[in-house]
């Protein structure tokens, strides 16, 4: 993270504040021994409220090999029509 005295700050507020958006390198801005970050706000999306749910039942690697088209199986249901 890039250090920075509260008056280098005030100097260039607009472009400092544009390269935090652009890259998300937080800037720590030093004063009477204090320091306070600049970083861009971490907004959560639509899908990460959504609870995690375990719907695999036994080995995820066994659906690997599951075919979802089994020609034999759709020529048997053809025949039945």
């Amino acid at each position: 993270m890039e250090q920075i005295t509260l008056t280098a700050l005030r100097q260039n507020i607009f472009q400092i504040a544009d390269r935090v958006l652009a890259t998300g390198e937080a800037v720590v801005i030093e004063r009477d021994g204090k320091r306070l970050v600049l970083a861009p706000e971490v907004v959560p999306g639509v899908l990460d409220h959504l609870p995690r749910r375990n719907a695999i039942i036994g080995d995820a690697d066994d659906l690997v090999n599951i075919s979802a088209w089994d020609k034999d199986a759709w020529q048997d249901n053809q025949n039945d029509l």
